[in-house]
């Protein structure tokens, strides 16, 4: 046989089969305990120099902060617990004019899909008004939307959250959150 006649089998090649499921809905409602909610005031000749510095002075303090939002002469943003005394004398010792509330848990409700849903801030916030509970700040992710409130009325909050959204069965169920019913809700 010449060499151009020649043919080298190859093993069959298997198909791979990878699925990715979306998660469809609300699944989830966690409660973290232990956060903090700071808000300093910026001066107002320069807030964005200041701003800055700010960061950069907590970045070098290894002082890890989130839920971070930019006001126009402000900036606020939430601390867990374990640096709040230290956030707090980092802050007087650079001069800031800024408050502190403490025993406050983040209250995270949970969904895959989060961006392809709508309507599930607006649900959070209505129920969060109805059951007269103060929402200090929110942030959201792909996955999730985060509210921090009074940590005396973070479980009152996550109780809600699961009836709004039809999951108070996965709340007693330890076999994890169940896809896709907080769709229902919507």
């Amino acid at each position: 046989m010449e060499p151009a006649q020649q043919t080298q089998e190859r093993p069959a090649a298997r198909a791979a089969s990878v699925h990715f499921e979306r998660e469809r809905g609300v699944t989830d409602v966690v409660v973290t305990r232990g956060m903090a909610h700071v808000t300093v005031r910026l001066p107002d000749a320069d807030p964005a120099a200041a701003r800055l510095a700010l960061l950069q002075s907590f970045a070098a303090g290894s002082i890890s902060i989130f839920l971070v939002k930019l006001h126009p002469c402000a900036i606020s943003f939430g601390v867990r617990a374990n640096l709040v005394d230290a956030c707090e004398e980092h802050l007087r010792a650079h001069g800031a004019d800024f408050t502190l509330l403490r025993d406050l848990a983040l209250v995270t409700t949970i969904a895959g899909a989060m961006r392809d849903l709508s309507g599930v801030i607006c649900h959070i916030y209505e129920t969060m008004l109805e059951e007269n509970i103060g929402v200090r700040q929110t942030g959201d992710a792909y996955n999730a939307v985060l509210c921090l409130v009074a940590g005396e009325d973070s479980e009152r909050a996550a109780r809600a959250l699961r009836r709004r959204f039809s999951l108070e069965d996965a709340a007693e169920d330890d076999t994890g959150p169940s896809e896709g019913v907080g769709l229902k809700a919507l």
